[in-house]
Order: structure tokens, then C-alpha cells, then sequence
């Protein structure tokens, strides 16, 4: 327990954990107030296509803040206290797991806070708000996108800081360079895309689908997320195993 509490403590009572919050808040906010209250696509502002544009958009912010996190956890500074608590004997896996349930348990927190803000945001403008939907929509987005994080993010980490800082380079570019093909890793081109097509081929109403291609790639995200997690309690294990071999 004092060890969760050390490292709740080192990774998030941070002022920029506080700012990347606010900015995340704020960002929804925005979001809330001008794109999702308009409609996508002419859609209504609490169809499943509008609140879903709205949680992957926030979902880029808040995984980008999470890979921030994931990337201080393995700067040299962090290293050399690892070092330090090596000798102590405490499990690297064990380690790896609290810090992982810290940066993973922010995330998630964090959008459902997006996912509450969302909902009352409707239920005050428009009194409507279909939460069985959005909380579909809410773990299709953000349970891949954790172990995304999760995964890849310690593979990197463990190999390099700086490797942590270009997956999120990878992960802008696959959001905003031809949206068309709906790969983003946060899953928000797919409800602006597919709810224009829908609106051009019907021309009035836009029923709400979600197309097993979409839930194949939200499927591949979380495949690689998951694999790159075992993969990095892999190398965790054989680092452990080789730190024995060196002491004894």
C-alpha cells in the first residue's frame, strides 16, 4: 500500500497532471458547446454520432496525456530510482503493474468524467440523453485505447523514453491525415465519416450504426494493445530473472 501511495505520488501529484486536466476539461467544453451541439452531419446533437465524434475527439487529448505520463515513468530520473528500489527487492512486475493501474486508472477516470460532462451537457440543453449508448460508445473508445497505452506505451518506454514521445506523433497522424480510412486509434473519424455517407445515400433521417468494420478496428487495437502488454510483462519477468542470476 505505501508503495501505490509512493507512486500515486510521483506520477500524478504533478501541477502539469492538474493542468493536462483542466486542458482536457476545457477541450470537452469546447467541443460540447460548438461541434456537438450543432450535430454531426446534421445529426442531433445526442444521436450516438455526435456524442461518439465528441468522445473519440476527447479521447485523442486524453491518450496523448496518458503517453505523456507513460513516457516520465521510464525518463532517467525514474530509472535511477528504480535502480534504487531494486535492492530492495520489490517485484519489477509488481512495480509495473501499480504504475500501469495509476496511469490506466487516470485514464479511464478521466473520460468518464468526459462521458458525466457529456451527458448533463444534453440532458440540460436538450433533455435528452440516450446513456446506454454513450456507455457503449464509451467502452468500444476507450478499452482498446487502454491497452494501447498500456501496451505499447511500456514496450517503448522500456526500450526508449524518447520512442513513447513518437508513438504519439504516430498516433496525431493517424487522427487528422485521411480520416476517411477511420484507422485513428481513438475511433472519432468513423462517427463524422460514416454518419456523412449515411446522410448522403438516405437524405433526411441518419439512423445509428455501428458497422463491423468499425468494431474490427477498435478489435485490432485492442489485440495490439493486449500483446504488446504481455510482451512487456515478458521482458519484465526475463529482466527480473537475469538481475538474480547477476546478484547471486
Amino acid at each position: 500500500m505505501k508503495i501505490f501511495e509512493y507512486e500515486m505520488k510521483i506520477i500524478l501529484a504533478k501541477s502539469y497532471v492538474f493542468a493536462m486536466t483542466v486542458i482536457t476539461l476545457l477541450y470537452a467544453w469546447f467541443l460540447l458547446s460548438s461541434e456537438t451541439i450543432l450535430g454531426v452531419s446534421d445529426t442531433a446533437p445526442f444521436s450516438g454520432w455526435s456524442f461518439g465524434k465528441y468522445l473519440g475527439d476527447t479521447t485523442l487529448l486524453s491518450m496523448l496525456a496518458a503517453f505523456f505520463l507513460m513516457a516520465n515513468v521510464y525518463s532517467k530520473k525514474q530509472k535511477k530510482v528504480e535502480i534504487l528500489t531494486d535492492v530492495t527487492g520489490f517485484s519489477v512486475k509488481r512495480r509495473m503493474l501499480i504504475k500501469s493501474i495509476i496511469i490506466g486508472g487516470y485514464f479511464l477516470l478521466l473520460n468518464l468524467l468526459l462521458l458525466v460532462l457529456g451527458c448533463v451537457f444534453l440532458r440540460v440543453y436538450f433533455g435528452k440523453a440516450s446513456f446506454s449508448i454513450y456507455f457503449v460508445e464509451y467502452l468500444l473508445i476507450e478499452i482498446p485505447c487502454l491497452f494501447v497505452i498500456l501496451g505499447v506505451g511500456n514496450c517503448l518506454g522500456r526500450v526508449n523514453q524518447v520512442l513513447v514521445y513518437v508513438f504519439m506523433v504516430v498516433i496525431l497522424v493517424l487522427a487528422f491525415v485521411m480520416p476517411e480510412l477511420s484507422i485513428d486509434t481513438n475511433g472519432a473519424n468513423y462517427y463524422r465519416e460514416m454518419s456523412a455517407a449515411l446522410e448522403t445515400v438516405n437524405g433526411g433521417e441518419t439512423p445509428f450504426v455501428l458497422k463491423s468494420s468499425y468494431l474490427l478496428s477498435r478489435g485490432v487495437y485492442l489485440i495490439i494493445g493486449v500483446v504488446a502488454w504481455m510482451i512487456s510483462m515478458n521482458h519484465t519477468d526475463k529482466k527480473r530473472m537475469v538481475s538474480d542470476v547477476v546478484n547471486n
